[in-house]
């Protein structure tokens, strides 16, 4: 695209770009660029002259201000001086036309009412199908517009199926599989080094855009998918666990609120390359928010410190808990039976449903 200054798209990029149809599916590997492609096509959009609405959606608002903050980037670059609010809603504003960055959480809700000429869904395997055909889709209806999503694979789900239609048609539909190793710009030493790091069956999703079935699955795509669209009712006990890890892994908070006949997911979240006191402070921060009556702690390795240090920063309710071989696996079974059963409600966070996909036997 010439009008972004410095921006030399790859071949994948460039076949995404030069479709006119009016839906694009576009399954790609983990750095393919598709963060810079999304970007190229807001600003083209809203460039185009006439009076344009684009609406860019993605599992978490995290997730969406990252092609909300490169498509400010892109416009910039072509010259353009956009108008943008960052909160309580992100909005950029360039002339007449409008770009939205939303979150596609509780089944969509928060998008209702609006028309849109083009809508981008970011990592749209993890979007609910719900949310792309009940809400997403009769934006369009007024207006004609296209819609584009853009993802890594998540089993055989409606992105599957809606690529293998576009593979098929090409007309109404286009689709594109493309791995990570088709961007010239990424090295070869850090997919080498990824590949030595995961399963094969991981690599060949996030990084070799593969479409691969349930086999060897713990927590089958269809539950997951459920759990998505179920809406809990917010009552019971408020609980909360904590995974500690030092710099190259992940610290992690979850936070529940219910009983074993039913709960929901509140929060997740996750902190890398945090100094200790920097994690403890970011946990116990959320946990006096949110109150819950009982806090589980990893306390295997370094963990008795920190929980001590939990309790001195006003969560005396935590308590330890070490996850030997037997813990793990019961644990592993009642989030399954739960997941199976429908009675538990996760957020659509793309790091989560991506452990619970990859998650096997």
């Amino acid at each position: 695209m010439a009008v972004i200054s410095g921006w030399r798209p790859h071949p994948g990029q460039l076949a995404f770009l030069a479709s006119d149809a009016p839906v694009r599916v576009l399954a790609c590997g983990r750095r393919w660029g598709k963060t810079e492609v999304i970007a190229a096509e807001i600003a083209r959009t809203l460039l185009g002259g006439a009076p344009r609405a684009v609406l860019l959606v993605a599992p978490s608002q995290e997730q969406a201000m990252l092609g909300f903050e490169r498509a400010i980037e892109f416009l910039q670059r072509a010259g353009a001086r956009p108008t943008v609010r960052r909160s309580p809603a992100p909005t950029l504003t360039l002339g007449d036309s409008k770009l939205w960055a939303r979150s596609a959480a509780r089944g969509g809700m928060l998008l209702r009412g609006r028309k849109a000429h083009l809508i981008i869904v970011d990592e749209a395997a993890y979007v609910p199908e719900a949310v792309v055909t009940e809400v997403l889709t009769p934006m369009l209806a007024d207006t004609g517009g296209k819609l584009a999503l853009v993802s890594t694979p998540r089993g055989k789900n409606y992105f599957y199926r809606l690529y293998q239609q576009g593979q098929e048609d090409g007309v109404r539909i286009w689709s594109l599989r493309s791995p990570s190793w088709h961007n010239p710009l990424l090295s070869p030493t850090l997919l080498q080094m990824q590949a030595s790091m995961m399963s094969a069956r991981q690599f060949q999703v996030e990084y070799g855009a593969m479409f691969l079935d349930d086999a060897g699955q713990v927590f089958r795509t269809e539950w997951v998918d459920r759990a998505l669209q179920l809406n809990l009712p917010e009552e019971g006990l408020t609980v909360a666990g904590v995974d500690w890890a030092r710099r190259q892994d992940y610290t992690a908070l979850a936070i529940l609120r219910g009983s074993r006949e039913g709960a929901k997911l509140l929060l997740i979240r996750r902190w890398q390359g945090l100094s200790w006191r920097e994690q403890l402070e970011a946990v116990a921060r959320l946990l006096r928010l949110y109150q819950p009556v009982r806090v589980l702690c990893d306390r295997t390795g370094v963990g008795d410190p920190l929980l001590e240090a939990l309790h001195e920063a006003g969560v005396p309710q935590a308590e330890g808990i070490v996850f030997t071989q037997t813990v793990k696996q019961n644990l592993i079974d009642q989030l399954a039976l739960m997941l199976e059963q429908g009675r538990l409600q996760l957020l659509p966070d793309p790091a989560l449903l991506g452990e619970l996909y990859h998650f096997e036997a």
